[in-house]
């Protein structure tokens, strides 16, 4: 009876699991689906409508910082004009620089500088005619009352020519009688600014200045009628200082329509800057969500009652069968039971279960345990691995910018920097005429060290990027070895008596010597010593010694600083030196700085084969001591008076900038030349094939034609005779003295173009060898080209090339007559062509102009004929080479002794 019974099939009643289950499914659903989407679109709202908000925030807000900064960037370049005292400056210098900055800064329409009594000094104008000295009085205008009240005046927002808006900006310098700079700024950049802003695809944005009239529109006819917005209830808030909405605020623009809107104001201005979106459009995409969600829960609601439909109906039959197998299945020894009590199969699927459960518990946890363990594990040497690829990977890009950067920083820094300080330089150099006293020389001494200071602190990075890459050459001259002791010490004496130092200069009478060396290094290695012990040196004094021990050939300068600061431990007398090393982290708090100068200063010092060492004891101060040698000078250039030059030269002096060229001019009139100017390349080539020059001073950055084009071009011009080409350039660096010698330039001035420096490169000659030497180079060897590459690479690798030409000239020569033999024409032009290559290097002309001859009339010339040239190339090699031993030798036993 009861075997019967268990072989039964368990029945439940019909349909009530199956309406249990479809009835939970859809209710659950529906109620999963409806709230989460009410949750989505109610969030959703709220979110994106502060986004919007936000974002048209940060628009304004991006705006306005635009426009202040704009405004900012123009006052700091007019109050760069009134930063020259008035004593040291004359209007023509002030006029001079208004005209560079009308046009680094096109924005500025007219600038005017008032003198501390509201005199007009200097109109410069894009508008009118420049006016110089007019001494029109001011002092009753706005803008000069403003800029001496509060430094700086923003005056109202107006429109010149009913065109264009234009604001008055007036600056005050520093001093006791400080000039006022007044400059009229072009306001189009506003417009440009406001019309690029897009806010959506209908939205705008639009300016108002502090009373409320708009000034800046997308719709200029709206700008140009000056409309007055102050009636406007957000308006009159902004106006008031009242923030806007986190929200944004609903309104009516101009023509009626509602719009979202917010704005931000402009510092310093009190300007505001407002945008607006339609609330059409700016609403349109949470409409969009909320009809896509309704849509979507209305989709996904008929598919949970399809799919509840149709697991309802499939889940009976095989629970049913899931019965019966897990009863099979659960024969065992299971001793745990569900407490299901449903009244239906899924009563009877847990009993089964439970005894299934009781067999598997163990070897499941077992099995969970280990994949957990061998997941986590997995995971682990994943994120180490994707950790390590990506520091990889950012270490190399960190590196590839790098150097890109200092690349380009380099390039910059050294042609756009330097150039502006041509013109400084260029006129304190044409002030030294030799008439002046000796206070006035003092003076001019120390301005002029100051200006080469300048340069050098502009170069520091430079140089010390340089110095790393062992690339850095001093640029030596003559000068006045107490001038440049006593302009460092001038230029730093006022920081000393500011901070109530005393500060002691005793220099000894041999200093009183004129020298030849490199002044603008040794004056920052100065300035650096004497500057480090007055930043160090809270009480006491500085006390500066310089000697000057005489020897044969050579001057040994033995300077020392001497401080009473707080000295420096003997562990760190050393570690001092190195690169961004300072003595301790509290002196780098309280004092500042990089710890690059000292470091700086070592390796210049080791460049120019001297030493600086240091002794101090920490809290009784420090004494620096430098020792370097310097070689004698040759003559009294370095005091004043030029001496004439033994030929008079025609120079033609081809720059774009004015001012450069103003300098130049004056320069070489100076020096006794007669110069000639040509403001571009174009310009430049056609002034040398019609008329005749010793020499051409070659800027290299030029907008049409580079100063390596047009000098490639000036020789292949078939000159009777060809000028001598000297690059003019800021951009010192290998590169670029590599590729001049390429493009047949002589040598390089660097700018600022110093008055010495360029007097030496355009008068050098060649003093003291035999005439029939000089006559064979004449002959032979073009002795301005191998004098050129004689100071570009050096005695050593001119004598390489030299023992190079000698070896491979030979076994071309070799070639050339087997090729000549042959009657292989292609071989002998292309071994003609590899002489005449290897002979340009060291300016053999003849042999050059010879082996580009053969080379080009090669193909139509007879067995006979190449034979013949093959013997002519022989002999001219031979005689060209004798003639370069004549000259060269000599230099290179020098060398080598």
């Amino acid at each position: 009876m009861n075997e019967t019974a268990d072989q039964e099939p368990l029945r439940t009643p019909p349909g009530r699991l199956f309406r249990k289950y479809l009835y939970s499914i859809v209710a659950l659903a529906f109620a999963a689906l409806a709230v989460n989407t009410g949750f989505d679109v109610w969030f959703s709202y709220r979110e994106q409508k502060q986004l919007l908000a936000a974002t048209q925030r940060e628009q304004a807000a991006s705006a306005a910082i635009q426009i202040g900064q704009f405004v900012g960037q123009i006052e700091n370049q007019i109050r760069w004009l009134s930063r020259l005292p008035p004593e040291l400056a004359t209007n023509e210098d002030e006029r001079l620089n208004a005209i560079r900055l009308l046009r680094l800064s096109p924005a500025i329409a007219e600038i005017a500088q008032l003198d501390a009594q509201g005199r007009e000094q200097v109109r410069v104008s894009r508008r009118v005619a420049d006016r110089i000295g007019s001494k029109i009085d001011l002092s009753t205008t706005p803008a000069f009352r403003g800029a001496n009240d509060s430094r700086a005046y923003y005056g109202p927002v107006y429109f010149f020519g009913d065109t264009e808006p234009f604001m008055t900006l007036a600056t005050r310098g520093t001093g006791r009688a400080p000039d006022v700079i007044v400059a009229e700024v072009n306001l189009r950049f506003i417009w440009d600014l406001v019309t690029g802003i897009r806010v959506g695809n209908t939205g705008k944005a639009y300016v108002v200045d502090r009373m409320g009239v708009l000034i800046a529109h997308p719709d200029l006819w709206r700008a140009l009628q000056r409309s007055d917005l102050s009636r406007h209830a957000d308006v009159r808030a902004a106006l008031d200082g009242v923030g806007p909405p986190s929200s944004g605020l609903v309104k009516e623009d101009l023509s009626g329509q509602r719009v979202l809107s917010t704005y931000a104001t402009v510092p310093s201005l009190g300007w505001l800057v407002f945008v607006e979106l339609p609330l059409t459009e700016a609403y349109a995409p949470i409409y969009a969500s909320i009809g896509r969600s309704t849509l979507l829960l209305v989709i996904l609601l008929a598919c949970a009652v399809l799919v509840s439909l149709f697991l309802s109906r499939r889940m009976t039959v095989p629970i049913q069968m899931l019965t019966q197998g897990a009863k099979r299945i659960g024969s065992g020894d299971l001793g745990q039971r569900l407490a299901i009590k449903t009244g239906d199969e899924l009563e009877a699927l847990g009993d089964q279960f439970n005894r299934m459960a009781a067999h598997l518990r163990e070897s499941y946890a077992t099995l969970e345990r280990k994949v957990v363990e061998r997941t986590s594990e997995l995971e682990k040497a994943r994120d180490h691995a994707l950790a390590e690829h990506d520091a990889a990977e950012r270490a190399r890009s960190a590196a590839v910018a790098a150097n890109e950067t200092k690349s380009r920083f380099l390039a910059v820094v050294s042609h756009e920097l330097r150039t502006p300080l041509n013109g400084v330089m260029g006129v304190l150099q044409l002030l030294n005429d030799g008439g002046l006293s000796e206070t006035q020389r003092r003076h001019l001494a120390t301005a002029a060290a100051s200006g080469e200071t300048l340069i050098a602190l502009v170069d520091a990075v430079l140089e010390y990027a340089r110095l790393e890459a062992s690339t850095e050459m001093l640029e030596t001259r003559d000068f006045r070895l107490d001038q440049l002791i006593e302009a460092a010490a001038d230029l730093l004496r006022p920081q000393a008596i500011g901070k109530n130092l005393t500060f002691d200069l005793a220099s000894d009478a041999t200093v009183n010597t004129v020298v030849h060396g490199d002044p603008v290094r040794l004056n920052r290695i100065l300035l650096n010593l004497i500057g480090n012990a007055i930043k160090f040196t809270p009480s006491g004094g500085i006390g500066l010694s310089a000697t000057a021990e005489r020897h044969d050939d050579h001057v040994l300068l033995r300077v020392s600083v001497r401080d009473t600061g707080i000295g420096i431990a003997p562990d760190l007398h050393e570690r001092i030196f190195e690169d961004f090393v300072q003595a301790d982290d509290s002196i780098a708090r309280r004092f500042g700085g990089t710890g690059l100068g000292l470091a700086i200063a070592r390796r210049l010092t080791r460049l120019m084969r001297g030493e600086l060492t240091v002794e101090s004891t920490p809290g009784a101060g420090s004494a620096f001591t430098l020792e370097v040698p310097l070689a004698l000078a040759g003559n009294g250039i370095a005091q004043g008076a030029l001496a004439p030059p033994s030929r008079r030269l025609r120079v033609l002096l081809v720059d774009d900038d004015p001012v450069n060229c103003e300098v130049g001019e004056a320069i070489l009139n100076k020096l006794g030349h007669c110069p000639m100017i040509a403001r571009n390349g174009a310009s430049a080539i056609e002034l040398a094939r019609d008329q005749a020059f010793d020499v051409i001073l070659m800027d290299l950055h030029m907008p049409d034609m580079d100063g390596v084009e047009a000098a490639s071009r000036i020789g292949k011009l078939d000159l009777p005779r060809t000028p001598r080409i000297i690059a003019v350039t800021a951009d010192v660096s290998t590169s670029a003295r590599e590729r001049l010698a390429g493009a047949g330039i002589a040598r390089v001035v660097s700018k600022p173009i110093l008055i010495n420096a360029l007097r030496e490169a355009i008068e050098d000659d060649p003093k003291g060898e035999p005439a029939a030497a000089q006559r064979a180079a004449a002959e032979l060897i073009d002795r301005h080209f191998l004098d050129d590459q004689q100071e570009l690479l050096g005695p050593a690798q001119i004598a390489k090339l030299h023992v190079l030409l000698e070896q491979t000239g030979e076994d071309l020569i070799k070639d050339i007559a087997k090729a000549a033999a042959a009657g292989d024409r292609r071989q002998l032009a292309r071994s003609a062509h590899q002489l005449g290559s290897a002979a340009s290097a060291l300016g053999l002309v003849r042999l050059f102009e010879q082996c580009r001859e053969v080379e080009l009339a090669v193909a139509s010339m007879s067995p006979t004929q190449c034979q013949s040239a093959a013997r002519e190339l022989a002999a001219l090699r031979q005689a060209s080479m004798r003639a370069l031993d004549d000259l060269l030798l000599p230099a290179e036993q020098r060398f080598v002794g």
